[in-house]
């Protein structure tokens, strides 16, 4: 049967083949000239008598273009306007003096040490984006809300390279978020596992030849004192004396309580900063109602930190670490989703941190 017009031409293999995903390399043809037309471009654009199919087809595909090629909005400006400039982004002068606006809004500065101009968004996450800020309202807010990244993607109308891309700048601005936290008072402290890929642990198996996959579990110190908590990836060791040291050791205050399960290895550190030690064992609290379970808030923690990472199962573990730092810092912000995705903002533009998508894809690709 003959499809309509050129259509009929194409085999039953051609017209079922799944679209083949474009890339830079084959964006342009032998001559470098674009393979693809504009979005915004149609074989009746030069015409005058249009038809009604041919204006309902073109009003379409504008708005799907305008939806996800939006221009930033006069409060994205005026945001970005009121950001304090503290020194120049490229040589650290405090002498810099305004240089008019580009065609956006945005306001422009000269550095009066280097002579290099500059925006407030210059040498943050946000430097040359394409992408309105507004677009990362919409990504923030699913990331803190568990999506995994392709769901994000579908709602965003992105790609899921943008989203991989834009995950690792959420990954650089909370690098070291965690490194100045200090633990009081009650303290509840167990660790979490994770398992490894099941390809790295049938790799182990054929390696040892046991049925085990020694070292497929990666342990994550949890602690939390009703308050702020730590979540630091220790290792894909059992936990030791000197591993459980070196990762409680500097978040627990001296003198603090502590509940746990009993581990061996928390008494390095139990000793060394002369913690109230309160032991509830797994066989004891099995069972338990949460109301009743001393360990609750703990086990409340690994219970949400589970569903996190459930939402990415294809996560790369070497950014185990990334991942956990992403976790407290929706746990431990204070308020709702929103005043996490301000926080957020507000922690990204005070970081000079630019991430180049090459940078990202040049050698492998994301997380998924």
């Amino acid at each position: 049967m003959a499809l309509p017009g050129d259509c009929g031409r194409l085999t039953w293999r051609s017209w079922h083949a799944p679209p083949e995903e474009p890339t830079a390399k084959h964006m342009k043809d032998k001559d470098k000239r674009p393979r693809f037309s504009s979005l915004r471009q149609f074989s009746w654009s030069g015409s005058k008598d249009k038809g009604e199919d041919e204006r309902l087809i073109e009003s379409t595909v504008l708005e799907w273009y305008e939806q996800k090629h939006r221009k930033p909005s006069p409060e994205e400006i005026d945001f970005i306007n009121s950001i304090p400039i503290r020194d120049c982004p490229h040589c650290r002068s405090r002498l810099f003096a305004r240089h008019g606006k580009g065609a956006n809004g945005i306001q422009r500065y000269m550095c009066l040490g280097c002579g290099r101009r500059f925006t407030p968004l210059t040498g943050t996450i946000f430097d040359s984006r394409k992408i309105p800020i507004s677009e990362w309202i919409e990504f923030l807010l699913h990331l803190f809300e568990y999506h995994s990244l392709k769901t994000s993607a579908n709602d965003n109308r992105n790609a899921e390279t943008t989203g991989g891309y834009w995950l690792s700048k959420v990954f650089a601005v909370l690098r070291g978020i965690q490194r100045d936290v200090v633990l009081r008072g009650t303290v509840w402290a167990d660790e979490k596992l994770f398992d490894a890929p099941n390809a790295a642990k049938e790799r182990a198996k054929a390696k040892t030849g046991s049925s085990l996959s020694r070292g497929c579990q990666y342990y994550v110190a949890t602690a939390t004192d009703g308050d702020l908590a730590i979540f630091i990836v220790m290792g894909r060791s059992k936990p030791s004396d000197k591993s459980c040291m070196r990762t409680y050791g500097r978040h627990i205050a001296e003198g603090s309580a502590l509940i746990h399960d009993g581990e061996p290895s928390h008494s390095s550190f139990i000793d060394a900063l002369a913690l109230r030690s309160d032991v509830h064992t797994s066989a004891e609290t099995k069972g338990l109602r949460d109301s009743e379970n001393p360990m609750d808030p703990i086990n409340d923690i690994h219970d949400k930190m589970e569903k996190f990472m459930s939402a990415h199962p294809g996560y790369d573990r070497s950014r185990l670490q990334d991942w956990m730092n992403l976790f407290w810092f929706v746990w431990c912000t204070p308020g709702d989703k929103m005043d996490k995705v301000k926080a957020f903002l507000k922690l990204a533009i005070s970081k000079r941190i630019r991430i180049k998508f090459r940078d990202v894809y040049g050698k492998k690709g994301g997380d998924s």
